[in-house]
């Protein structure tokens, strides 16, 4: 019986890519802003607020690793 051995690593192997092309800033901007056009004002507050809560709690983590 015949057997063929791969010895190429997975992780060194190079995948092949699709001819996409990367959505411009433009782009990116105007689907973000279709997307929160149907969003209620309730829900952009909360959204908002989300966020404030995730940089407040980033900048005390980033804080609190440089000051250690």
């Amino acid at each position: 019986m015949l057997t063929l051995e791969n010895k190429k690593l997975v992780s060194n192997r190079t995948s092949v890519t699709q001819n996409e092309t990367i959505p411009s800033d433009a782009e990116i901007s105007r689907r973000v802003m279709r997307i929160r056009s149907g969003w209620s004002v309730g829900e952009r507050v909360r959204r908002r607020r989300e966020a404030e809560e995730r940089f407040v709690d980033l900048m005390g983590k980033l804080v609190s690793d440089t000051a250690a």
